[in-house]
């Protein structure tokens, strides 16, 4: 099994699966809670770890795709206006996982001194490697701390996976068991706030991981939009 929220061939996590609003750090951390956290190896894929986000497309000519261009020309053909079309084949273009790596704030990000085969992102100011490797409470290093749990706690790697609240609109939640070991991933997958009622076998237990500042890991908490946590027992 593997988790795989980025690649090459899709555009970033967070300007996918979270809408612009939580293009954040908490956002982006929530999104790599999940990935690292459950059954199956998980792949980074380059600029994952910084939370990097889907480009700003201008025109259909800053594009390298193939795809995304022939995309555009069908939503043209189909009656779409300039912007409209742009917008319809950019969210989802490959190309957004494709521009530069951004390393700092130098010229083209720290990548080249040159000229890139496609753009940079023009948010390389707000997001980059250099910024974050200072910051302890960067995206970055929340990716390594998820990292590193999984390394210090097979339950992780080998748990039983079993999904809780199943129904509900809001929250997205599971436990890990191996053996005397126990974990629970909750995540508030939206912008309200949401209660969920930390299952009493879970009372005391430690959090390893928050994406907030939560104190209080017992009873009736009433997550905030985004908010991540993770108990073991």
């Amino acid at each position: 099994e593997s988790n795989i929220i980025e690649n090459h061939d899709e555009p970033r996590g967070v300007s996918r699966f979270l809408p612009e609003y939580a293009h954040t750090p908490s956002g982006a951390k929530m999104l790599g809670t999940i990935n690292v956290l459950l059954r199956g190896l998980p792949f980074l894929y380059q600029g994952q770890e910084i939370g990097m986000q889907n480009a700003k497309w201008n025109s259909i000519d800053e594009f390298d795709d193939i795809s995304t261009k022939d995309q555009y020309h069908v939503a043209k053909e189909a009656g779409l206006s300039d912007e409209a079309a742009l917008e319809a084949c950019s969210k989802m273009s490959r190309d957004n996982a494709r521009t530069p790596m951004q390393w700092d704030t130098s010229a083209g990000a720290g990548f080249t001194t040159g000229e890139p085969w496609i753009k940079v992102n023009p948010n390389y100011r707000q997001i980059n490697a250099a910024d974050q490797l200072k910051d302890p409470d960067s995206v970055f290093h929340y990716y390594q701390k998820l990292i590193r749990l999984r390394k210090e706690k097979p339950v992780i790697v080998y748990g039983v996976f079993e999904a809780l609240y199943r129904d509900h609109d809001q929250i997205f939640a599971y436990t890990r068991t191996l053996e005397g070991e126990k974990l629970l991933t909750v995540c508030n997958f939206s912008e309200q706030s949401a209660e969920f009622e930390v299952p009493a076998e879970f009372e005391g237990s430690r959090c390893l991981i928050t994406n907030l500042d939560r104190k209080v890991f017992a009873g009736k908490v009433v997550l905030k939009p985004y908010e991540a946590f993770v108990l073991y027992k």
